[in-house]
Order: C-alpha cells, then sequence, then structure tokens
C-alpha cells in the first residue's frame, strides 16, 4: 500500500484549472458555514461579525484565500513538469493546512497584540483546526475527481470492446492518443472523434459512442498532441481546438467569427481563427475533390 500511494497518480480531474478553483469556491463556502456553526462552541477563535473583529476576520479570510489560490497556481505550474502522486497531492493540501495555521497566528498576535509563543505544538493544533475545515471539502473534491476520472475509463473500455477488430486488408482507421510521457491512454475510431480541446496541459476528447457524445481527459499539451495527429482527419482550426473535418457538417459566419458545425447535434460549435482558416479550407477543399 505505501508503494502504491508513492507512484499511484492523483485523479486527473483534481488538477484540473477549473477543478481546481472550483475547490477553493467550494472551500470558502463551507469554512464560512463551518465557522458560523463552531464559533459559539469555541473559546479560542476571535473570527466573527461582531463590530471590534469584522475587519480582522475579512482580512484573515482574504489572506487564506489568497493562500489557497496561490496554492493552486504553483501547483499548476509544477504538474506541468512532474507527475503528482497521491503521497504528493496529501502533502501538498496538509502544506496548504500549515501555512493557513500560521497566517492566523500571525493575525492573533498582530491584531490583538497577543503575545502566543510559535511553538510547534501550538502551529500543529492550529494547522489541524484549519485542517479540520478544509478536509471535508477537500474529500469531496477528491471523490467526485476519482469518481468522474473512473467514468471515462470505464467509457473508454466499452469503446475498446464495441469497436470491430482492424480488417488487415485496409488501412487502419484507429487514432491512438499518447500522453506527456508516451503512455497510450486511450484509442478511439477516427470517424468517432469531433473535437479536441485545449485545457492548459490537458486536452478533452470528445468523441461518440452508440450515438452518445462522451469525452475524455488526457495530460498532453496540444502542440505535442498536433504533431502526432499529423496526416489525419483531424486539424488545428483554433488555438484551443483540433476538429475532426470528416464530421463538419456546415461552416457558418456568426458574431463577426467562422464557426464549424459538427454532425452530432448535441456537439457544439467549434471556432475557427483567423490564423487557422487557410488550414481549414485547403482541408474542406479537398474532402469536396475526393467525394466528387
Amino acid at each position: 500500500m505505501r508503494q502504491n500511494l508513492i507512484t499511484l497518480e492523483a485523479p486527473k480531474y483534481l488538477l484540473q484549472r477549473r477543478f481546481l478553483f472550483e475547490s477553493v469556491a467550494f472551500v470558502v463556502a463551507f469554512s464560512l458555514l463551518f465557522l458560523l456553526t463552531y464559533h459559539p462552541f469555541s473559546s479560542t477563535s476571535w473570527l466573527g461579525l461582531k463590530p471590534d473583529v469584522v475587519l480582522p476576520s475579512v482580512l484573515f479570510y482574504l489572506s487564506a484565500v489568497g493562500v489557497l489560490l496561490l496554492s493552486k497556481v504553483v501547483l499548476m505550474l509544477y504538474q506541468l513538469r512532474h507527475t503528482i502522486s497521491v503521497r504528493a497531492y496529501l502533502f501538498w493540501f496538509l502544506g496548504e493546512f500549515l501555512l493557513i495555521g500560521l497566517t492566523y497566528l500571525l493575525f492573533t498576535r498582530q491584531w490583538f497584540e497577543a503575545d502566543i509563543p510559535f511553538t510547534f505544538r501550538l502551529v500543529l493544533r492550529t494547522s489541524l483546526c484549519v485542517g479540520m475545515i478544509l478536509v471535508i471539502p477537500y474529500t469531496i473534491f477528491t471523490l467526485l475527481a476519482a469518481y468522474k476520472a473512473k467514468s471515462e475509463e470505464l467509457d473508454a473500455l466499452k469503446l475498446q470492446l464495441a469497436t470491430p477488430s482492424p480488417d488487415p486488408g485496409r488501412p487502419d482507421q484507429t487514432i491512438h492518443f499518447y500522453d506527456y510521457s508516451g503512455v497510450l491512454r486511450i484509442s478511439i475510431p477516427a470517424r468517432s472523434i469531433y473535437y479536441i480541446a485545449s485545457q492548459d496541459n490537458y486536452v478533452e476528447i470528445q468523441y461518440e459512442l452508440s450515438g452518445k457524445l462522451l469525452n475524455y481527459l488526457m495530460r498532453c499539451r496540444t502542440t505535442r498532441l498536433e504533431k502526432q495527429l499529423e496526416g489525419t482527419s483531424l486539424v488545428r482550426c483554433h488555438r484551443s481546438y483540433i476538429v475532426n473535418m470528416d464530421n463538419v457538417s456546415q461552416v457558418k459566419r456568426e458574431n463577426a467569427r467562422t464557426v464549424l458545425v459538427l454532425s452530432h447535434p448535441e456537439a457544439k460549435k467549434i471556432p475557427v481563427s483567423k490564423s487557422y482558416n487557410k488550414t481549414v479550407s485547403e482541408r474542406l477543399n479537398q474532402l469536396r475533390r475526393e467525394a466528387m
């Protein structure tokens, strides 16, 4: 079990930018509710809305949120080049508990002129109190991220079972997706892919299975993936999008920009940036010639 924690990668959704900053918003909302419930039973907490403590309470809260946001930004930058294991993830957030606990002690000393010695025991107790507030929302988000990741892997397995074996007499029409470290993550028939969206150092692949649109999140930069897809029907059309031109049903102008309408009724419209207009037009003309 110890070895598993060292090597097991943290659920991918935990490190997605949207998930990270949503977790901060959830922590803030939950902690406010917790403190309103906990404060009447505490003899050491000065946080509250009374006139004499409302200003330091607001300033402390803003400082704590700043610590959390800074931690998420640093985590995002760190995981661009490093794999975050479950153990590293746990230690990272223990560090957040410690920093916020120290911030609380600093506010207590400076604002209330309390002569509090910064002993290891006191810092540990304060950090554990902060941990009590953060552990529930973090646990909820961790379980949600793990559930989403496992659901995607289950859908990917269903896709592999539903995909027929390739015909030796025909070229392989399956596209194999490798992550940043070169590990094969998912193989999808080209005709089933609709688009790939960039999300920082992740990509989200949207594909169809049994008429339903599904997503697969993979740790890989779009520029790297673009090189893997050379010679396929997937073409870069925007800084944030790669689209399957075989599944484009219409090209439209909306709000002074070009968008691609995909053949699946539930698929969203994909924007085309000016720098990729020529590439998209050439690919569409090629498809028309091949269809004639």
